[in-house]
Order: structure tokens, then C-alpha cells, then sequence
């Protein structure tokens, strides 16, 4: 027994602890500020319970010991419930009790400690890390495992959630993508099916046009003398020749209302004859007696002389597909080709029953375009057709002028055709083209 001061009580003796200056203490800290606080508590209350009053002064410091290697054995002995606690030893520096936290200066886990100790005593000289304190603190780890634990299950559940988040996204995107190839599919399916419709109702109109065009070339050659526009060298002069006939320069002869009649000599005109109906057979007997010449006179006399301008000044027009369209504003001199142009295609679309030279105008659109009057005189308008005969007429018409169409000679300029109501006269309105071949007009000024 030790004694203290007088009227003290005495004290249990307790064993000297081994020296350890020298042996490397140092304090080790923990991560977490409130997790260092929780451990010295506990420890400090395991201290208070199970450590001795010197022992407990470095309970929260590690201490580090040097032992032999191979051939010794270890000195010491480890148990416990994770295998990391010395049960025995035969060094008087290491106690019962302490915990193995490093091995050669490298931590371990507690399950880790039998097998590091076992690698390191092949070495002759090693170090072993003990933790002072009365096992207390294995319950600590142990929380703070499972507080590690959870933190790294919290995080791989984050992961996942954010993972699984990533492939709902993916997947929607691409479900979208799909609906979206899919609606365009759709779409360019539904287009294909109208543009199918569309062109096989167009090939059945064509076929039905085609059929219309063939009866309206029967119809005008048998009113006009027209050929099927196949057959025509020349389409648009023979359609100018169709659409009008040359002027008459000379007079009409009037009518003989005294007679006498070239049918039946009666006193009243040949026409206006109440026994024949018919024109008088033209042959030999038919006049052996009966003048002779007349029929032939009268032939002869409303035989139509081509009018030749001798002089007239050519005014060049733009080749620029409404050559017709300016010679005729030229003509005119108070508008311009694109209105002309724009006029008379709505006029067409307009008007296709409205009668030219004794025939419907989509009657002469047909034969010249294949084409019904409405689509013709879109593209007519649209400027990506040419003007030719059935604009002069259309032109004639409603403008209410006469159109004279000549073609240059060695003698001057012939009239070829004349459309429309006009004279020669003073104050005649009349507009001069010059026709110079196919498709191509010029204006033509006297």
C-alpha cells in the first residue's frame, strides 16, 4: 500500500506502465467532428469504468510497438468478436485488452488483423498499432460501419435512382422518337396515297379529255376543213387560218331583187328563190343555155384579193414568251403585255362556251393544248405559255378591234389572216402584227 498525505486514505497499488517514449504515439483523429465527440465520450466512460488512472490518460491515443519477426513467434495473442483484440501477451509492453488498429504502419479492418499480422511476422523486424481501452470502442466502429454502410447503400440507392431516372428518360425519348418516325411514316404513306389518287383521277381525265378531243377534231373539220393537230405541219397558222379568213377588199355584190333568179329566171334574187332550195346543179347542161359564164362570174366576184402592204415599218417585240402579248399592247398603245396576258386568260376560264368563228372556245383550246380551258388559262396566265390564235381571237373579241396578221413576202407584207370587226377606213382601229413563223410575233406599223 501506498501512503498519502495525513488523513488521507490509502491507495491500491496499481502496476507502472512500460515506458513508451520512443515507441511512436500519436494521436489519430476521426473524420467526423461529431463523431470524435461521440467516441471520446464513450471513451471516457469506459476509462472511468475499466482503465486504470494511468491507462486511462492515453485512451484516446494509439500507441505503437516494435516486436520480432520470424523465427519468434508473435508475442502476443488476438480474440474477440472481430479478431482484433489482444487476449494475451508476454511483452510487458502490450496489454490485455488493447485493440490492433495498424499493422506496419498500414490500417486494417478488425476481420483483417490475424492475416496482417501473419504476412508481416515472415519479416524479421514489424510494427503493431494498439488502441488503449476497454473494447467499448469495437461497438463504436461497429456504428460507425453501419453508419458507413448505410451511407454507402443511401448512395448506391442515389446512383440507381439516378440510373434507373437516366434509362426512363432514354426510354421515353426514344418512344418519342419512335412516335415521331412513326407519324412521318404515316404522313409520307398518306401523301404517296394522294398523290396516287391524285394522278390516277388526272390520268383518268386525260383519258377522258383525250376522248372529247378526238370528237372535237372530227367536229371541226367537218365545220372548218381543220385537220387533228397531229397532222398539221404548222399548228398555229393553220388555227389562224380556222379562226378567220382573209378580208374581202372588193365588194359585195347586192342583191338582184328583180331577178332574174340563176335558178329559174324568175323576177326575184337568185337566194330569195320560192321553187329552189338548192344552189343550181353545176354542170354542162345545167347553163348550155343559160349564160354561160354567170356562175362562173359570180364565183369569180367574191373571190377575195390578198391585201399587200408595201410599206410598213417592222417593230421588234422582246423574245421573252409574250412576244405576241407586247405586239398586240404595241398595237394598242395604252397597256401593257402582262395585263393583256392576265385579260384574256380569264376571259377563257371564264367564258369556255362563249362562241369564235361559230365554235365554243374550248373546242379550239382543246385542239391546240389537249388541255380543259380552266388549266389552260391557269397557265396562260401564270406566263408559261405562249399566245397564239386563240388569244388573237379572244383578243378581237373583246377588245372589240380588228387584228390583221401578215407575213413578210419579196413583194411586201401579205395578209394571211384578219380577226375581229375593223375597217380600213379613217379612224379604224386596227392592230398590225407580223407572223414570223411558229410561234413568234412582231408589230407591224404602216
Amino acid at each position: 500500500m501506498r501512503r498519502g498525505p495525513p488523513g488521507s486514505k490509502s491507495l491500491p497499488a496499481v502496476d507502472a506502465l512500460p515506458s513508451l517514449v520512443g515507441q511512436g504515439v500519436s494521436p489519430q483523429e476521426r473524420t467526423a467532428p461529431s463523431a470524435v465527440l461521440k467516441r471520446v465520450a464513450s471513451r471516457s466512460s469506459a476509462a472511468a469504468v475499466g482503465l486504470t488512472p494511468s491507462l486511462a490518460r492515453i485512451a484516446d491515443k494509439d500507441v505503437t510497438v516494435e516486436v520480432r519477426g520470424l523465427p519468434q513467434a508473435p508475442p502476443f495473442k488476438v480474440g474477440g468478436k472481430h479478431g482484433n483484440i489482444v487476449t494475451n501477451s508476454t511483452l510487458s509492453r502490450i496489454h490485455r485488452g488493447w485493440r490492433i488498429v495498424a499493422v506496419s504502419g498500414q490500417r486494417v479492418a478488425a476481420q483483417e488483423v490475424a492475416a496482417a499480422i501473419a504476412a508481416a511476422q515472415k519479416g524479421s523486424r514489424y510494427s503493431v498499432t494498439f488502441r488503449i481501452g476497454t473494447g467499448r470502442e469495437d461497438d463504436d466502429d461497429d456504428e460507425h460501419e453501419s453508419e458507413d454502410a448505410q451511407a454507402q447503400e443511401l448512395e448506391r440507392q442515389r446512383k440507381q435512382a439516378e440510373a434507373d431516372l437516366r434509362r426512363k428518360e432514354e426510354q421515353e425519348e426514344a418512344r418519342q422518337k419512335a412516335a415521331e418516325e412513326e407519324a412521318k411514316r404515316l404522313d409520307a404513306e398518306r401523301q404517296r396515297q394522294q398523290e396516287e389518287k391524285a394522278n390516277k383521277e388526272k390520268a383518268q381525265e386525260e383519258a377522258k379529255l383525250q376522248v372529247v378531243r378526238k370528237e372535237v377534231e372530227v367536229s371541226l373539220e367537218k365545220s372548218t376543213g381543220l385537220l387533228p393537230r397531229a397532222k398539221v405541219e404548222e399548228p398555229q397558222r393553220a388555227l389562224m387560218a380556222a379562226l378567220s379568213r382573209p378580208k374581202d377588199d372588193s365588194a359585195v355584190p347586192p342583191k338582184k331583187g328583180t331577178g332574174p333568179c340563176d335558178k329559174c329566171d324568175g323576177p326575184h334574187d337568185t337566194d330569195d328563190c320560192p321553187y329552189f332550195k338548192g344552189p343550181r346543179d353545176d354542170h354542162k347542161d345545167a347553163f348550155d343555155r343559160y349564160g354561160g359564164d354567170r356562175i362562173k362570174d359570180s364565183k369569180d366576184s367574191q373571190k377575195s384579193e390578198q391585201l399587200v402592204l408595201r410599206s410598213a415599218k417592222v417593230v421588234p417585240q422582246p423574245g421573252d414568251g409574250s412576244c405576241l402579248f407586247h405586239s398586240l399592247a404595241f398595237g394598242l398603245g395604252s397597256t401593257e403585255a402582262s395585263t393583256l396576258r392576265a385579260e384574256i386568260a380569264d376571259f377563257i376560264a371564264a367564258n369556255p362556251d362563249t362562241e369564235v368563228s361559230d365554235n365554243p372556245i374550248r373546242d379550239w383550246v382543246l385542239w391546240d393544248s389537249g388541255l380543259d380551258p380552266k388549266t389552260y388559262a391557269c397557265s396562260m396566265r401564270e406566263g408559261s405559255r405562249w399566245g397564239g390564235a386563240v388569244e388573237l381571237a379572244v383578243f378581237a373579241k373583246i377588245r372589240k378591234v380588228a387584228v390583221d396578221v401578215f407575213e413578210k413576202r419579196s413583194d411586201g407584207f401579205a395578209r394571211i389572216s384578219s380577226f375581229g370587226q375593223g375597217g380600213e377606213g379613217k379612224g379604224a382601229s386596227i392592230v398590225r402584227l407580223l407572223y414570223g413563223g411558229r410561234v413568234h410575233y412582231d408589230a407591224l406599223q404602216t
